[in-house]
């Protein structure tokens, strides 16, 4: 009897196996990626010279008219912008500009300028679709090497990159300098991510690859594409995590000891009084208050402060749940503000890749 159910519990495995095969990337959309995915370069100055050598980006193509998708780091502050496009065998140049702006999220859309005829373009995956353990495709031209595709997967799709506004997927497929501003794909060759950066602790090109999640890159597509730009909103404090392993509760007791009586230990948000005097503290809310809610929606850390904040309009009310001196409270009719996008200080350092 044991070898009857051995036996059936191998060939049913067998047949999984074969009725579930790993997906490789058809060729034919391969060559349709290929197609839709631009090489940007890029300098500081109008006129290049060889003592200022240029930079390399990635970019794709989402729409027939040829509007490129790529990295806001990839053309800030940029004086020249080239792109190259793949026509049958060889690279044909043209000129951009620079018609949509989301540096928060570390997304740009550029127009082709002498485009006259319809090019391919790639959709963007269903949300539902972008899962931890999703096997994806990188591609690009990183290091100035074109049409690289590298194959991983998805390790964590909620992760997030410079904001918790924007979503990131992490993936372990190789990402490089050059990748920046090309897509991650299923294997539909469809978006699941744009490639953003790479975080590595020796300064190499090995490390965790980090990609915008294609549902924010596609809501803020669609701002770019109506506005120009992306506005978001914002409660108008600066907060400090008092949770996990970001919390910041001993380093502020330091240097605020009268406090250490007023704070819960281990939960919320405690609001900073590093705010600007032109942007004071909204009315009814205190430094060292502790904000562990929105619209009695609970809150602990700055990802779901964030993960909440967002579902509001800017010029929109709302109560916010609070601790004060022990006590817990609610602050309304407070309104939120345009987020202030810290441009210069995000972009510090010349990070085209």
């Amino acid at each position: 009897m044991e070898k009857f159910k051995l036996f059936g519990l191998l060939c049913f495995s067998i047949l999984v196996f074969f009725v579930n095969p790993v997906q490789a990337i058809d060729k034919e959309i391969i060559e349709n990626v290929k197609r839709s995915v631009v090489l940007l370069s890029v300098n500081k100055l109008e006129d290049p010279s060889r003592s200022s050598p240029n930079s390399l980006c990635s970019g794709m193509t989402i729409n027939e008219k040829g509007y490129i998708l790529t990295n806001f780091h990839c053309v800030y502050k940029q004086k020249t912008i080239n792109l190259y496009f793949w026509d049958e065998n060889d690279w044909t140049e043209y000129q951009v500009k620079v018609i949509g702006e989301d540096p928060l999220a570390d997304l740009a859309l550029l127009e082709v300028i002498g485009l006259e005829r319809k090019v391919p373009y790639l959709k963007f995956a269903e949300s539902y679709n972008i899962y931890t353990g999703l096997e994806i495709f990188a591609f690009g031209h990183p290091l100035g090497m074109a049409w690289s595709l590298s194959k991983g997967i998805i390790s964590n799709n909620d992760r997030y990159a410079r904001h918790p506004y924007i979503k990131s997927i992490q993936v372990d497929a190789a990402i490089n300098k050059g990748n920046s501003g090309g897509p991650l794909i299923n294997e539909k060759g469809e978006i699941v991510g744009v490639a953003t950066l790479m975080v590595s602790r020796t300064n190499s090109n090995a490390g965790v690859g980090l990609g915008v999640r294609a549902d924010i890159a596609q809501k803020s597509l669609t701002k770019m594409l109506k506005e120009g730009k992306v506005d978001r909103p914002a409660l108008g404090v600066m907060v400090i995590s008092l949770s996990g392993k970001d919390s910041q509760k001993e380093e502020i007791l330091k240097r605020h000891p009268s406090i250490n009586t007023t704070i819960p230990n281990s939960f919320g948000l405690l609001v900073s009084n590093d705010n600007e005097p032109t942007n004071p503290i909204p009315e009814g809310l205190k430094a060292w208050d502790t904000i562990i809610g929105i619209n009695d929606v609970p809150i602990n850390t700055d990802v779901e402060f964030a993960d909440e904040l967002i579902k509001y309009n800017i010029g929109e009310d709302i109560t916010v749940n609070i601790i004060r001196d022990k006590r817990f409270m609610k602050v309304g009719n407070i309104t939120l503000k345009k987020f202030t996008v810290p441009t210069d200080k995000l972009y510090r350092q010349d990070i085209t890749n």
